[in-house]
């Protein structure tokens, strides 16, 4: 309850700057002259000060590759090793242009929400996609800073998801909902209580179930052919992202439209209704197999994951094979499973090539999204504070089936 409380009290301290923030620039854009009314604005959050800063100059010029036309714009706030300010890229049809920020920490959820306002003050668009750059960490945490106070003091530190959602939510709102897509371009963020978390903030969200790599490779194909075909959504976006992309870069991409998140609760409290009446004994026995390692991947519908050192289970097969071995009656799973695969998932893409080929025949199976599945009972109140584990039964599930062994 105490991570909770910090979290929501942060949170509120957030979005009182936000609310700050917004004012003082919907008062500077009263005074300012029109400027271009873009098709589409795609931000970059660039956070490579840690391993990944070699990627990041040869990702700019990707990007200003593809920028053909002034219909479009990119911007990227970034961080790199050794520099001792945040740099600001705007990149036009042959053009960049860079600032220099009086901060050197990418972790600061304040800053990445001045960065937001300032872009929606300066920058009026039809359209606009949101794009995570980056490690992923634990379940909530994301965009690493190994020197967010001195280039030359080594300290780091992570951004928070939760804190996150209430910075895009608010820049939704301000630019009328035109939010289009959300891209965790990240390792390990398709998941279910990251997609849930984001349902509000953007009309689609693209993320990676395992691991990504780095710097792919889409940008400059992608903004080509945005620059021609301008007039397409964030769900026709994230599509010609998966295109684009490299098979080394990915094993599997996930979208989600995030209008069916608001039905997600009731199919999934059906699916766990119909399992905790029924037979659970081998449920227990099964998942103590998970966390031993013991089960065969040749033998288990279920392959558990590790990233973080947290554990993940694909949420599909992890729910049908529940319900398999409850004995309960399969209809609300099969309802659940339809829903999921065919209207909240828009798409699945699995044809990567970044991982080994017997971890790619693994993992071959993988629904779209991952589900946290805590080892003890410790874990999984670090995260009660998010909504997901308000809206659906998992505690009770995670109660009956993981935790009641802890007593024995």
């Amino acid at each position: 309850m105490k991570s909770r409380k910090a979290i929501e009290f942060l949170t509120v301290g957030i979005t009182s700057l936000i609310e700050t923030i917004y004012s003082s620039r919907e008062q500077h854009m009263l005074g300012s002259t029109a400027k271009n009314n873009y098709d589409w604005i795609l931000l970059y959050w660039m956070p490579y000060d840690n391993n990944l800063s070699r990627f990041g100059q040869p990702i700019i010029q990707m990007l200003s590759k593809g920028v053909k036309t002034d219909n479009l714009l990119v911007v990227v706030q970034s961080d790199f090793s050794g520099a001792a300010q945040l740099s600001r890229s705007i990149i036009s049809q042959g053009k960049v242009d860079t600032q220099y920020l009086e901060t050197a920490d990418s972790s600061s959820e304040e800053v990445f929400a001045e960065y937001l306002a300032w872009a929606q003050s300066q920058f009026p668009a039809k359209r606009w996609a949101i794009v995570f750059l980056g490690h992923g960490g634990t379940l909530m945490e994301i965009s690493p800073d190994e020197h967010p106070n001195s280039p030359s003091i080594s300290e780091i530190r992570w951004m928070n998801l939760h804190k996150i959602n209430q910075v895009i939510f608010n820049f939704n709102q301000a630019v009328n909902g035109n939010l289009e897509l959300l891209f965790f371009q990240n390792c390990n963020k398709a998941n279910i209580e990251v997609h849930y978390t984001f349902q509000n903030t953007a009309k689609y969200t693209l993320s990676s179930q395992i691991e990504l790599g780095a710097p792919n490779y889409y940008y400059e194909q992608l903004l080509s052919y945005l620059s021609d075909d301008p007039d397409i959504d964030g769900s026709q976006l994230a599509k010609k992202i998966m295109d684009c992309e490299r098979p080394d870069m990915y094993h599997s991409l996930t979208l989600t439209n995030n209008h069916y998140f608001r039905y997600l609760p009731e199919k999934v409290n059906c699916v766990i209704n119909s399992i905790l009446p029924g037979n659970i004994d081998p449920i227990k026995v099964f998942l103590s197999s998970i966390f031993s390692q013991a089960n065969s991947s040749n033998n288990s519908a279920v392959e558990a994951y590790d990233y973080a050192g947290e554990t993940f289970v694909d949420l599909g097969n992890f729910l049908q094979e529940m319900t398999r071995l409850s004995g309960a009656n399969p209809s609300a799973c099969n309802d659940f499973l339809w829903f999921f695969k065919n209207l909240l998932i828009q798409r699945v893409q699995q044809n990567g090539e970044l991982l080994s080929s017997r971890i790619r025949h693994k993992y071959k199976n993988l629904s779209g999204l991952g589900l946290f599945l805590p080892t003890n009972r410790q874990k999984l109140e670090n995260y009660l504070y998010l909504q997901v584990y308000s809206d659906l039964k998992l505690v009770r599930l995670f109660d009956a089936v993981l935790f009641d062994r802890e007593k024995n």
